[in-house]
Parts: structure tokens; C-alpha cells; sequence
């Protein structure tokens, strides 16, 4: 069974990961410091959240600059509004808040173009009478989300982690938190690992030798 979020990691460098925990962290206390600092009590809950998404969009574009990959701010249609998104080896990784029960974002139309990548992915019932072509498998959508703490602290996040949708947005194909993901790296021969140097192997170089039973040094 294919593995999507081992995929993901097989070609998106680690740097992009680490960087995106400590970018995401601080956009949510910038967004909470200006929110405070700018807006009285009626306006601060609406703008915090217009504040939080403007920096976690910036915050996945300088993750990719600093793992040495590109991100795009595309436009959705209708234009209105623009989204970040990473495509590097056939991911293709976008943003979006959700709920605290961690359910899949809000079926807009460009995420619904995303997410159909995934098609490959989820079985596809034949016809044994009916030719059937199977969709592309050269292209993976995976979603970076963030959740708010409704009841405490929302100067950080309560969660950050990365899903791969159904190709329908009906549910996760797969999904983790951003530290187990960090984790899967450890994993990884460092040959493998992307952005890593090979492995520098020493080499034990002391011989085995036996004592004599003359030895004099054991008298």
C-alpha cells in the first residue's frame, strides 16, 4: 500500500519542515501581538484571523526558500483572493486553517483542483466489461494545516500537521502531526535523505590478537 506522507518526505528537503514549525509559531504570535496592539475587543477576533492567515501564507513561502525549493502566491478563479502552494518532484503541497476536530478545509474550488491529484491514490472499482484508464500517479497533493486553541492561548498554534485528501476532500488519506513527520527523517540512511551529504563511514582499523600463553607480561 502506498505510503503519501513517506512520499512527501522522499522528496521535500527537511529544512522546509523544521523551518515551517518556527515560521508557523511566529506568525500566529504576530498575528496576536497586532491583533492586540491594533484593534479594540469588537474587531480583534475577525482581524486576528485575517492576520493569522497572511502570515501563515508568508510563513510556507519562506519555509520553501529556506529548504532551497520555490512556492508560488497563485490566484484562485474567480480571481479574489491567492493562495501559497510548493510544487517541487511531483508535490504539491498547499496551506489552509481548519477546525479543531482536525476535518478536512472547506471544499473551495482550487482546492478541489489540488486534491484531485490524489485520484491514483484511492481505489477505483473496474469494469470487467468496460476498459477503465487509471488517472496519473506523477503528482501528490498534500495539505499543510494549522489549528487556533479556541478556549486558551492563541498566540500559537494548538496543532500544526500534514494530510493528504481524498481526491473529493471527503476525508484524509493520510495525516500527521508536523513532529512525527520531523521524525520520519530520522529514519532515512543519510544517502537518501534529501539536502544531506553521503554517509562518512570510519573505518575500525584495530586487529584482533590473541595473548600467548609465554606471554611474559602476564608473569
Amino acid at each position: 500500500m502506498t505510503d503519501p506522507i513517506r512520499q512527501i518526505i522522499e522528496a521535500i528537503p527537511r529544512e522546509f519542515f523544521r523551518s515551517l514549525t518556527e515560521n508557523m509559531d511566529a506568525a500566529f504570535v504576530r498575528a496576536d501581538t497586532m491583533a492586540k496592539k491594533s484593534f479594540s475587543e469588537p474587531e480583534r477576533v475577525a482581524m486576528s484571523g485575517q492576520l493569522r492567515h497572511a502570515f501563515c501564507e508568508d510563513a510556507v513561502r519562506n519555509a520553501a526558500s529556506a529548504g532551497g525549493i520555490h512556492a508560488v502566491a497563485g490566484f484562485t478563479e474567480p480571481a479574489g483572493a491567492r493562495f501559497s502552494f510548493v510544487s517541487y518532484r511531483g508535490i504539491n503541497l498547499i496551506r489552509s486553517n481548519i477546525q479543531s476536530h482536525c476535518g478536512t478545509p472547506r471544499p473551495s474550488r482550487f482546492r478541489r483542483q489540488f486534491a484531485a491529484m490524489n485520484a491514483w491514490l484511492r481505489p477505483v472499482q473496474t469494469d470487467l466489461f468496460k476498459a477503465v484508464q487509471p488517472p496519473p500517479s506523477d503528482k501528490l497533493c498534500g495539505i499543510i494545516v494549522a489549528t487556533i486553541n479556541r478556549h486558551g492561548d492563541q498566540s500559537l498554534p494548538a496543532f500544526v500537521g500534514l494530510g493528504v485528501p481524498f481526491p473529493d476532500l471527503s476525508g484524509w488519506l493520510a495525516f500527521e502531526p508536523i513532529h512525527q513527520v520531523m521524525a520520519r527523517y530520522q529514519g532515512f540512511d543519510a544517502e537518501q535523505d534529501v539536502g544531506f551529504g553521503p554517509v562518512v563511514t570510519v573505518a575500525d582499523k584495530a586487529v584482533p590478537r590473541l595473548k600467548r600463553k609465554n606471554d611474559k607480561s602476564e608473569r
